[in-house]
């Protein structure tokens, strides 16, 4: 008979098999989000004829080009701020209820994340920092565009000016 130490666990198959899980999400361009902004403007939360200013753009999880998982455009339009979310599967509105105090930005005058990103890779690649791959988050807002980078517990920020790409220091 086979015997089994008092302090040993019996080993038990389960089947499970481990698989690598790929990323569900397409990242997006700027550009693409920015385009089909005018299409969001039929799931406004206020379908009066007043013209959407936009006060901020969010972008998250960004890839070394620019890309973006989700677009997040901060609206007012009269008395109601918006929030509009597009992503791989297209646009979501949600009301905002906080006051938004920034300038207007004018999507024509400004340069691109992708831009952004092309100008400034040696700056924006270099300081993220390094033990485990990190996340890049962009906000423009301002004038001033904020990329956050986070890594585990460590986090760098850079500023950059909207209009030209050059670093803020």
């Amino acid at each position: 008979p086979q015997t089994i130490p008092l302090n040993a666990s019996p080993t038990v198959d389960v089947g499970i098999i481990p698989i690598e899980m790929t990323p569900s999400q397409e990242l997006i361009d700027f550009n693409e989000a920015a385009g089909n902004l005018k299409d969001s403007e039929s799931l406004s939360l206020n379908t009066f004829q007043i013209k959407p200013r936009i006060l901020f753009i969010q972008g998250r999880n960004l890839d070394e080009s620019g890309k973006a998982d989700q677009w997040i455009f901060g609206i007012n339009k009269g008395d109601i701020n918006e929030l509009r979310i597009y992503d791989s599967s297209g646009w979501t509105i949600i009301a905002w209820n906080n006051t938004i105090s920034a300038d207007e930005i004018d999507l024509d005058h400004i340069i691109t994340p992708d831009n952004l990103f092309d100008q400034n890779t040696v700056k924006i690649l270099k300081n993220s920092p390094s033990a485990i791959p990190a996340q890049r988050d962009i906000e423009l807002k301002n004038g001033t565009y904020t990329v956050t980078m986070t890594s585990g517990s460590a986090s760098e920020i850079l500023r950059f000016n909207a209009i030209t790409g050059a670093a803020i220091e």
